[in-house]
């Protein structure tokens, strides 16, 4: 017999927002984007002398084994990253970039980009791009990390990895809002292109779900239901004022719920990540703190 969260499909929060573990997808990705940063290497070559690092410095091996071929090499990094521990990956970006930078690659050379870079204009911010890609790929893949200054940062944290596990479980007329919060992490993954928008308006009806099932009465909106648990639980005016405002903005007319009426509403990874984690504290404050049995 299958266990509730099998039954109901729920996705992983951790295979979502990746902390502590990396997927086969996530590594192979920044496996990828250094293999473009470094390329192919010859002999006495800027990618060989990093290569040649990583293969002494970091690996520890002999420097009289180091492949001749780049593909030889590039086959064992391949296999380190992949089937070795999670934390390598996040290894590689910062030792190859740290290498990269250390010798000059990310300088500015007139030469490389035209005689037109002499007269004094503007050239490519190359360290700024390629913290870039790296960050599309990490975001893309679902990592808890971004490289930030040279350097991979933790962006999710267990505690809130912990919040959206508990409410994925809520029971006791929770249920609806624990299948917002799970079509909410559904389109934060969604590949190839995650849907922001409609992860935040699963967040805020999961939010909307569980306030309504806590109060009493037949409240129609997440504003009538504060209202009505501020009255029946004697709860601080500031409090149910704060619930209000926060998730007030996405009913008005330009809000995020009808944002599709109106302007296109530009959202990115860290709000719809915000938006979910907070609904999902919201959503397992109501359920311990006013749970009704059914």
């Amino acid at each position: 017999m299958s266990i509730f969260s099998e039954r109901l499909g729920f996705v992983k929060p951790r295979d979502v927002l990746q902390v502590e573990c990396a997927s086969e997808d996530l590594r192979i990705s920044i496996y990828n984007i250094v293999h473009e940063m470094l390329g192919d290497y010859g002999h006495d070559s800027m990618p060989e002398e990093v290569c040649k690092d990583l293969w002494t410095r970091r690996w520890h091996k002999p420097i009289d084994t180091f492949p001749f071929y780049s593909h030889d090499f590039y086959k064992t990094l391949y296999d380190w990253v992949v089937e070795g521990d999670w934390y390598n990956c996040y290894d590689l970006l910062e030792f190859v970039y740290g290498e990269l930078k250390e010798i000059g690659a990310f300088e500015p050379d007139p030469m490389r980009f035209g005689y037109g870079s002499f007269y004094g204009q503007p050239q490519p911010n190359i360290g700024k791009e390629v913290h870039e890609a790296i960050n599309e790929v990490l975001e893309a893949e679902g990592s808890g990390y971004r490289f930030l200054n040279g350097q991979v940062v933790q962006i999710t944290n267990e505690l809130e990895l912990a919040s959206l596990e508990q409410s994925l479980a809520v029971t006791d007329g929770f249920s609806a809002a624990a299948t917002h919060v799970e079509q909410s992490l559904k389109l934060l993954s969604k590949k190839p292109e995650p849907d922001y928008l409609n992860s935040v308006k699963e967040s805020i009806s999961a939010a909307e779900s569980a306030a309504i099932c806590a109060a009493p009465g037949k409240n129609k909106t997440l504003a009538e239901a504060v209202d009505a648990l501020q009255r029946a639980n004697d709860l601080h005016k500031s409090l149910a004022e704060s619930w209000k405002r926060m998730f007030g903005y996405t009913s008005d007319a330009n809000g995020i719920r009808h944002g599709s009426s109106g302007e296109p509403v530009k959202l990115d990874f860290g709000f719809a990540k915000y938006m979910l984690v907070t609904c999902s504290a919201f959503v397992n404050y109501l359920a311990e703190e006013f749970g009704k049995d059914e």
